[in-house]
């Protein structure tokens, strides 16, 4: 599901891959969509490269994010999230299914 979402975008991190993630619950701002391979940097100025899937960087206070290694690291509140593992933090968020039983009155 795509929710075309764009920079400056709030979201909550509702998954992770494993489904563990100290992140999930977590409100976040989009910062930049990144590919396999692109460059971003940190917030201590260092460069890194995205070696997942296509994701967004996201920033909060508290967020960790995961090293390759399953080790979960404070890097000045950003992570790297799947855009499948974010909802969106505006609009109608009524399920289609809730909407569908909703009588008009």
């Amino acid at each position: 599901m795509s929710h075309q979402f764009k920079p400056g975008d709030l979201a909550l991190i509702v998954s992770s891959s494993k489904g563990t993630s100290p992140n999930i619950g977590m409100a976040v701002e989009l910062v930049i969509k990144l590919r396999t391979n692109d460059c971003f940097n940190l917030p201590d100025g260092s460069r890194a490269v995205n070696k997942g899937p296509e994701c967004w960087m996201v920033e909060a206070p508290g967020l960790s994010a995961m090293t390759l290694q399953a080790v979960h690291i404070d890097l000045g509140g950003i992570s790297l999230v799947q855009e499948r593992y974010l909802m969106p933090l505006r609009g109608d968020f009524t399920p289609e299914q809730q909407k569908a039983k909703e009588v008009p009155a």
